[in-house]
């Protein structure tokens, strides 16, 4: 018995190189990927244009709300220019659609699905919040855009060294919170957030 099973080992490792020849590699699945969304969010019961930014997206057959909580319609598809030679931060295809929201819709975030021939998206998280349109120019202390608090601001980066100002009336002694969430939802953008007080326009 140890005799046989020795050159039969021996036999399946001569055997072994040449099956592997003749087979060829599978091709690699091209899987689709949102990165990010642009504007982040969208307001229930309203309809809000969204593009969404990812990789391998431009065959898009549909797109799918959590839960069926909205609507989509995909109004164009295409490949994109890439800054910086890098589709794994940014995308390479992009999907512009339509998204109405269920009116009655509660939470602060709902995620969307993209159908394609190579499969689905992971769910991708855009937030639910009524947002204040950032509204050119405001890119210095003097054309500063006037907005109340508590407020949710929708703005865009929309070329080099573009800085977006925004003029709140403050009291002594009050406590406030200001964050940038593009990051954290998937956008490229490195920001920079910066408080001033009067003295800055001075």
């Amino acid at each position: 018995m140890p005799r046989l099973l020795a050159i039969a080992v021996g036999i399946s490792l001569a055997i072994l190189p040449t099956t592997a020849q003749d087979k060829k590699k599978p091709a690699p699945k091209i899987e689709p990927r949102v990165i990010f969304t642009i504007p982040l969010g969208a307001v229930p019961g309203k309809t809000t244009r969204l593009i969404i930014r990812g990789n391998n997206l431009d065959d898009a057959k549909d797109v799918k709300v959590q839960d069926d909580k909205g609507t989509v319609k995909i109004l164009n598809k295409a490949k994109v220019g890439v800054p910086d030679k890098n589709p794994e931060k940014v995308g390479d295809t992009q999907i512009e659609i339509e998204l109405t929201l269920d009116a009655k819709l509660a939470g602060d975030s709902i995620s969307l699905v993209v159908i394609t021939p190579n499969g689905e998206t992971k769910p991708h998280t855009v937030l639910i919040a009524p947002a204040i349109l950032e509204k050119e120019p405001n890119d210095g202390f003097k054309s500063a855009q006037p907005i109340m608090l508590p407020s949710v601001i929708e703005g865009t980066i929309s070329r080099a060294r573009d800085v977006d100002v925004f003029r709140f009336d403050g009291k002594k002694g009050q406590k406030l919170f200001a964050e940038v969430l593009a990051s954290r939802h998937g956008s490229p953008l490195d920001a920079i957030l910066t408080l001033y007080d009067a003295r800055a326009e001075q």
